[in-house]
């Protein structure tokens, strides 16, 4: 940003000596704004600083629909006080209420303006009535225009993002005496699971659903797969774990060209009614349907298979070949499998830095989807920030934004 730019921010702001700030503390903002920083180890940046850097262009439409006529406080600086809210891991509105009021230089920053020479910060009312009602069922939509917008954006400096993933779920343990929350002997403890696909590289989530913590969790494949589908992304290769693993899940992925990474099961065995000639004899039996093809390729004949309901004749199908395949090389199977450590590391990392299960502070299935959503938005926010200013690595770092 140059000289005259941020001459005139001050101004458009009334952030001007007699008014706002001291001389000092418009010199410090000046050079905070005058080009992107990034938060790295030993370089910490500013939440705040951080988010004043993202460009919320991509969200222009949505941010003006949540408003019949002029607000009070910015639509835009009101998000980025509610990711504010989540990258500082606070606990309570009245926690950002009392860090704007106590740092207006960083209200500022969010874009807040200025009136009778005094930062216009939001009270925590107004923070919790834009969290819950102004965007409230919306973040769902948010964090689709979100990841749309950082696919968009990786794409124009050739990242290729979506076309790997992984998905796993993790559990999220319920406060006390949540009705809807279930007991799991497994993880011995009442709550929910979020389960999420993510970018294999770039640790970006790219689809989310939450459910009760003994939902299974093959279900949520499919649905969040096909919401990827829908979105443009084209996933070529997908990792999960056994959970994931039933002849649905694989002969889905398998008939929509997707290649699934995972570790076989112990108990598996063979399945003869996934050989071909076992498959092609019952394609044959559906000779006298429209779509029936002679001498069909074999991509031809498991999608026609499956969608007439011979869902464990295709599912053994690919699990045969994943069988044959470990049993040829067993070391290398494995290799290829243990990348999907580092999903089990993303949900971690959430929980360590943004504390998605330590902060949370409301009941009910549908409010604990929207308080981790919003969590997840914040991290996409991160992303897309770095992105729109060229930088390619460590999108989704939160840890030294302070």
């Amino acid at each position: 940003m140059q000289e005259a730019d941020i001459d005139d921010y001050v101004e458009k702001k009334r952030a001007s000596a007699e008014g706002l700030t001291t001389e000092e503390y418009r010199a410090k903002l000046r050079e905070e704004l005058r080009e992107f920083r990034d938060a790295v180890e030993g370089i910490p940046v500013l939440a705040a600083e951080f988010l004043s850097y993202l460009d919320l262009g991509p969200l222009e439409g949505f941010l003006a629909g949540l408003y019949r006529r002029v607000p009070e406080y910015p639509a835009p600086a009101m998000l980025r006080t509610a990711l504010l809210l989540d990258l500082l891991k606070m606990e309570h509105y009245a926690d950002i209420e009392r860090h704007l009021q106590t740092h207006p230089e960083q209200a500022v920053m969010l874009g807040f303006p200025c009136e009778d020479g005094a930062v216009l910060t939001p009270r925590w009312k107004n923070v919790w009535h834009f969290d819950q009602r102004r965007v409230g069922e919306k973040w769902d939509r948010l964090f689709a225009l979100l990841r749309d917008a950082l696919v968009s954006t990786g794409r124009k400096h050739g990242l290729r993002i979506g076309e790997k993933t992984m998905q796993d779920a993790t559990p999220i343990e319920a406060l006390e005496h949540d009705k809807e929350a279930d007991y799991n002997g497994h993880y011995k403890l009442k709550g929910y699971k979020l389960d999420t696909t993510d970018d294999l590289e770039h640790a970006v989530p790219l689809a989310k659903l939450t459910t009760g913590i003994n939902h299974d969790e093959a279900k949520n494949l499919v649905p969040e797969l096909e919401e990827l589908k829908g979105a443009g992304i084209i996933v070529e290769e997908h990792t999960v774990d056994c959970g994931y693993t039933d002849y649905k899940q694989l002969a889905w992925m398998g008939v929509n060209g997707i290649k699934a990474c995972y570790r076989m099961a112990e108990n598996w065995v063979h399945n003869e009614k996934g050989e071909l000639p076992y498959l092609e004899h019952q394609y044959q039996k559906h000779w006298e349907d429209p779509e029936f093809r002679p001498r069909a390729p074999t991509e031809y004949v498991l999608f026609f298979l499956f969608g007439k309901g011979h869902v464990e004749e295709v599912g053994a199908y690919f699990r045969n070949q994943v069988m044959s395949k470990y049993h040829e090389d067993p070391d290398g199977h494995m290799k290829e499998y243990h990348k999907r450590s580092r999903k089990e590391g993303n949900h971690g990392y959430w929980k360590e830095h943004l504390g998605i299960e330590s902060r949370l502070r409301v009941k009910g299935r549908a409010r604990v989807d929207r308080f981790l959503t919003r969590n997840l938005c914040a991290v996409l926010a991160v992303a897309l920030t770095r992105l729109q200013h060229g930088v390619r690595t460590r999108l989704t770092s939160v840890a030294f934004l302070t």
